[in-house]
Formats: C-alpha cells, sequence, structure tokens
C-alpha cells in the first residue's frame, strides 16, 4: 500500500477525489488539528489549552474530536501494519511546514520509503486544498524522495525547537517564527467597524488580509474576538457567539483606536487559559 498523510480534512477530501477520479495511487491519511496553532507538547495540555475554542462553537465539542497524538496513532498503526511507501504532502504554509516536521518525526522507525510532494502557491494562498483534485494527481505522480538527511533534520527540528512550543507558528521568508497569540488581535480591531456587525463578519474580513501562508483556524480568531470584548477593547451587545445561534454583534471601541490591547497573555490570564 502506498500511503498518503496530509494536513486537514479539506485537504484529504481533495486528496481522495484525486485518487478516485484521477488516478492517485493508495490511502489518504488525513490529520485535522492545526498544528502551528497552541501548545504542541503534552496531549493533555493541548487539549485543554484548545478546550475552551473548540466549545465555543458547541459545548462539548472538544470532547468528541480526536487529538493530534490519537490521530496520528490510529493512522500509523495502519501505516506500519500495511504500507510499503509514505508520501508526505506539503507546501509553504505554517501549518503544513509544522505537519512536515512532525511527520518526519513520528515516520523515523518507517521501514520503508518515504517520498515528498511540495504543493505551490496558487492565488496568493499555500496549502494543499488550494488545488483542484487534478493538479494533485499530477503532482503526487511526481513525488520525490528527499536529499538524505533532510527527514533528520526536520524530525530534529520538531523535537528540539517545536515540541515544546507554544504560540502560532508563522511562515517567513527566513523560515518558521513563533509568535504570541495576541498577534492577530489589531487585525481583529481593523476589522471591526464602528457600527455593530455579525462577529463572523469580523473575522471574515481579518481572515482575508492575512499572509496566505499563516491563516488561522477562524474559530481561534473568534476565540481573540471575545477575549478582546472582555478586555473592553471591542463592545458586544447579545447572548449567544454559537455559530448556529449567534445574536452577538459587535464594534470596535473609539478608545481602543488609541490604545488597543498588547498582552495577550494577559487576555488569557482573564479566562484561566
Amino acid at each position: 500500500m502506498r500511503a498518503h498523510v496530509v494536513s486537514g480534512f479539506a485537504a484529504g477530501w481533495i486528496l481522495n477525489q484525486a485518487r478516485d477520479e484521477y488516478g492517485l495511487s493508495g490511502e489518504v491519511f488525513a490529520i485535522d488539528e492545526n498544528p502551528h496553532v497552541g501548545p504542541l507538547k503534552a496531549e493533555r495540555i493541548r487539549h485543554e489549552w484548545w478546550r475552551p475554542i473548540r466549545d465555543q462553537y458547541l459545548n462539548g465539542l472538544s470532547s468528541v474530536m480526536p487529538g493530534l497524538e490519537q490521530q496520528w496513532h490510529s493512522a500509523l498503526t495502519e501505516i506500519f501494519d500495511g504500507a510499503g511507501e509514505v508520501v508526505i504532502w506539503t507546501s509553504d504554509s505554517a501549518n503544513d511546514q509544522i505537519h512536515l516536521r512532525l511527520a518526519a518525526a513520528k515516520l523515523e522507525r518507517f521501514p520503508g520509503s518515504i517520498r515528498l510532494v511540495h504543493v505551490p502557491m496558487r492565488d496568493g494562498l499555500a496549502g494543499v486544498a488550494a488545488h483542484y483534485a487534478d493538479t494533485l494527481a499530477g503532482l503526487g505522480a511526481r513525488s520525490s524522495r528527499p536529499a538524505s538527511g533532510t527527514l533528520t533534520d526536520l524530525a530534529w527540528d520538531y523535537r528540539e525547537r517545536l515540541y515544546n512550543s507554544e504560540g502560532v507558528w508563522l511562515q517567513t521568508d527566513r523560515g518558521l517564527m513563533l509568535e504570541d497569540y495576541a498577534l492577530f488581535d489589531e487585525a481583529l480591531l481593523e476589522a471591526c467597524p464602528d457600527g455593530f456587525v455579525d462577529p463572523a463578519c469580523v473575522t471574515g474580513l481579518a481572515m482575508s488580509r492575512l499572509d496566505g501562508r499563516n491563516l488561522v483556524p477562524d474559530m481561534f480568531l473568534r476565540w481573540r474576538l471575545r477575549l478582546l470584548a472582555d478586555a473592553g477593547a471591542v463592545q458586544a451587545k447579545g447572548k449567544r457567539w454559537f455559530v448556529d445561534d449567534c445574536d452577538i454583534r459587535v464594534r470596535r471601541l473609539v478608545d481602543a483606536r488609541r490604545d488597543p490591547p498588547v498582552s495577550g497573555r494577559s487576555l488569557e490570564k482573564q479566562h484561566g487559559v
């Protein structure tokens, strides 16, 4: 069996389409966990950090979603049991660059061959899911063996630099850089108008202004917006923040333009994060 390992259910869905309709051979294993956001250390710590962010959409959502380690354990069980070759899919996105390093570390003892597919930018966006299935099938047919020592270096980078990190990893022209969660707060404030609007309008506009290599989940931006509202930088009216039943409306306060909050850590402490 040939196994394709990719980050994100959306990318996994398109790869499955490439397999079913355009001749890409092998089984697809999608790890859906946004590894570039949040702590990467112990699974329990990561779960507890993500819990309030996921549960803002639906109470208990975090309890039914498998974690990063759980997903990898399930995938590796099948891969080591039946695969002779693994293809790691990656791109210039921060998410995929973390996924690449994590995959290299997880597959260090894999006895078969490992190949890479690097997907180029498309219309300013990085990521496997930015491409159509037929394009991915063609890229998959041209997978390549990494140069000697590449996978070892990537695995080392994950263990020594990334594993104990906490924050948001961004892909820059100088490589991966770690930033505080509050980096996105100013983008949210700039996207927040004088009049009251649905918070989805604010997070959507903020997302559209991000570097195409460094997109973050909408639920993360929604969480940061809620912290800004609780800190008094954004005014919110209404009670229900949930996506399917949202009566919250937000607007930026005039004072917040002059003195926006600068400490992401102080906002998080208010919520016990």
